[in-house]
């Protein structure tokens, strides 16, 4: 199977939003994330939802976590929760959330994939603690745990991507690091188990350090003869 490749949609309107949307289509993205944390109004939320086949990540990230902007914290989780509700296939929850455990009782009730995310801007701890944390994740209740890093050292790469080897034999899993230097991981973190990894619509509509663009990233895959 070739690599899965999620696009990040980051747009202040859902009409901007879907214009992105169709882009990423047609570029062949496997699925869409759309963080919700950059519009400025949830208006027009659903026609996004039902304007596309691809399965939809609805992120609304934690400041902390790199977030877009500072939000109370339980009309941000209530946001995703909505969201799950018209449709959404996945909902991403930062593993810093209040109450997540009665928050992916409530998704899995609803058949949304939780997703429990935890973001290093610092490091990239060694692929023991990168293992626990993915265990702790899945603990908790994740249908996909993503554990994503910061690269200091060529050498992070491999404590990502040993981690992923291991833990994606018996779940979901999503790991990469951040930064140039993490390249290497986000690139082959589907080729050791991940179920995607992220690349942006274009240079200039990153939503974090080291992304790639997808046609970027579709013509590496050419030349490793994995796509």
């Amino acid at each position: 199977m070739s690599p899965q490749i999620c696009v990040p949609i980051a747009a202040e309107s859902a009409a901007r939003a879907q214009t992105l949307v169709r882009r990423a289509e047609a570029l062949g993205a496997d699925l869409l994330e759309i963080r919700l944390d950059f519009l400025l109004s949830t208006r027009g939320l659903r026609g996004l939802v039902e304007g596309t086949a691809l399965p939809l990540i609805a992120t609304n990230r934690q400041e902390g976590q790199g977030g877009h902007r500072p939000q109370e914290e339980d009309q941000r989780v209530k946001t995703l929760l909505s969201a799950a509700q018209l449709g959404f296939e996945y909902v991403d929850l930062e593993s810093t959330t209040a109450d997540l455990e009665s928050h992916v009782r409530e998704l899995r009730r609803i058949g949304v994939t939780p997703i429990i995310s935890s973001h290093d801007f610092e490091r990239t701890p060694t692929t023991p603690e990168l293992e626990a944390a993915m265990r702790s994740h899945l603990e908790r209740g994740a249908g996909i745990c993503k554990v994503v890093t910061t690269a200091k050292t060529p050498a992070d790469n491999v404590s990502c991507l040993m981690a992923t080897w291991r833990v994606s034999r018996a779940a979901g899993v999503v790991c990469f690091a951040m930064g140039e230097r993490g390249l290497v991981s986000r690139v082959l973190s589907p080729v050791f188990g991940a179920r995607f990894t992220y690349a942006s619509l274009e240079e200039g509509l990153e939503t974090a350090p080291g992304q790639p663009t997808i046609s970027d990233l579709r013509d590496l895959y050419r030349r490793l003869g994995v796509e």
